[in-house]
């Protein structure tokens, strides 16, 4: 990527998130809220949680579903957020998985305020 993002660095990115086990219930609970699956908090909350497995593990299933889960984010935000792939320099999965650490760092920040 040419822009610089501040969490390059992984420790950095989920420093303060909730154990594994505590998001994985939170977002199960959360999806009985109709729509709540298709809001941008449960699109970043889930690529940020399969994006944390898939550094834990890096098993090939893993690593697809958080690719996936950050793609699906880029998407959302290109169509409700008026991010631009350019001005963001997101053009490869790597930017995308990128692009949900900065996010998820950005609003787990919010929610601690």
């Amino acid at each position: 990527m040419t822009n610089d993002r501040t969490t390059e660095d992984l420790g950095a990115a989920y420093a303060d998130a909730p154990a594994l086990d505590d998001e994985l219930a939170c977002l199960r609970a959360c999806t009985s809220d109709p729509g709540f699956g298709l809001s941008r908090e449960f699109l970043l909350r889930q690529a940020a949680l399969l994006d944390r497995l898939a550094l834990q593990g890096a098993v090939m299933p893993l690593v697809l579903a958080a690719l996936g889960a950050a793609d699906r984010l880029v998407s959302h935000d290109i169509e409700h957020h008026g991010l631009s792939l350019r001005g963001h320099d997101l053009f490869a999965s790597d930017d995308h998985q990128a692009y949900v650490r900065e996010e998820y760092r950005v609003w787990l920040l919010a929610q601690n305020h």
